[in-house]
């Protein structure tokens, strides 16, 4: 016969696990930022997104500020990207898109672009 005692033990060590899965679960479904950086007219990136992942991307030119420039996230089989916006009030500015697999099993590779025309 179970005690009192050990009951309690027992569910103070289920309601530690479940509290601790409900952390890894909720930091594994967070989105991933990730920082590109570009130094010359253009650079192309190809990036990796797991099993049911989502990665927002953040496009740097580091040849000046330059609302010109811009920014495109390729779709592939399972994946979505949104089109790329430009966030001029963050310190320093930068293009953003984010990408979703959609795929339970495989991981995606999307092809970022980015165009950093010389400053006028």
């Amino acid at each position: 016969m179970t005690k009192p005692k050990d009951k309690m033990k027992d569910l103070i060590k289920i309601v530690l696990l479940g509290s601790a899965l409900s952390l890894w679960a909720g930091a594994a479904g967070a989105t991933a930022i990730v920082e590109l950086s570009c130094g010359e007219p253009s650079c192309q990136f190809t990036e990796e997104i797991g099993p049911s992942g989502t990665k927002t991307f953040h496009g740097h030119c580091n040849v000046g500020t330059n609302t010109n420039s811009k920014m495109v996230c390729h779709k592939a089989k399972g994946l979505t990207c949104t089109t790329f916006f430009y966030n001029a009030r963050a310190n320093p500015p930068y293009m953003s898109c984010t990408c979703t697999n959609w795929n339970a099993v495989h991981e995606a590779h999307p092809d970022i672009d980015l165009t950093c025309p010389p400053p006028n």
